[in-house]
């Protein structure tokens, strides 16, 4: 059985996760409720984390590295989803640290498993949030990439009017949303090419691109574009607005990091 002390770290389900654990462990393949039940314990939403999570990730990385390959994929979904609320006030910062080299480890095995190529889109966009999550920008793993209907609303810098900029089937243009004429004083999008999207971007571009999501690939050029303020004409980086304004801080005793670019 699975035992661990982890009061020190403070909340978490405890006592409820290790017999969770051992049955995912006996059979990683098959038992579906086992899985869905250790989502809800580790990945709450699949968003809310605690100690236990991080707790749970040197298991998760031994079943990824295991050469199964349901339950590889399995593995390396929850343990992005987990590493994804780093940031969150878990009160675990010191496990956290601990747990560096196995988010890296995790990140190699997802990084060959990526390379395999012929994975089910869904499965493939979890992926790309994980490859961030365990690289450390958890505020991009946890972002919208809905380019066939997306809009982003950011303010902008020079004026701070509220820009909806819209990257997808309805257009690629930045504008004020007026509340009865929608989008007005509309201007078009100026894309960024792959070669300036610059270090975090084209990762980005370049492994959605590897896992075969070339929507998201074509949509991040436009995210990592620059757009026009349709009031005061000033032009941004959409990408820098919204890290500016989405990125999640930190609320406990200081900075974990876990990976970087």
């Amino acid at each position: 059985m699975i035992e661990w002390q982890l009061l020190r770290y403070g909340r978490g389900p405890y006592d409820e996760v290790p017999p969770v654990l051992e049955r995912v462990l006996r059979s990683p393949s098959l038992d579906e409720e086992a899985w869905r039940e250790l989502w809800h314990l580790l990945a709450t939403e699949g968003l809310t984390v605690s100690a236990a999570s991080f707790a749970a990730l040197p298991y998760l990385r031994d079943l990824a590295r295991s050469g199964e390959t349901a339950a590889m994929d399995r593995a390396l979904e929850l343990a992005g989803a987990i590493v994804a609320g780093v940031l969150q006030d878990h009160g675990a910062d010191e496990l956290v640290r601990e747990m560096a080299p196995v988010i890296a480890e995790l990140r190699t095995v997802l990084a060959r498993r990526i390379g395999d190529g012929d994975l089910p889109p869904t499965l493939a966009v979890a992926f790309f949030r994980a490859d961030l999550a365990f690289a450390g920008a958890t505020g991009w793993s946890m972002a919208e990439y809905d380019f066939d209907d997306g809009f982003y609303s950011v303010s902008c810098p020079h004026c701070d009017l509220p820009v909806t900029v819209a990257i997808g089937d309805y257009g690629r243009y930045s504008a004020y949303r007026d509340w009865y004429e929608g989008d007005v004083r509309r201007r078009p999008l100026n894309p960024c090419s792959t070669e300036r999207l610059g270090r975090l971007g084209r990762r980005m571009h370049d492994t959605a691109r590897a896992l075969g999501l070339l929507r998201i690939a074509e949509g991040l050029t436009y995210l990592f574009g620059q757009a026009e303020c349709p009031d005061c004409a000033s032009t941004f980086v959409v990408a820098d607005r919204y890290a500016a304004e989405n990125e999640p801080h930190h609320s406990s005793s200081g900075p974990v990091p876990i990976g970087g670019w």
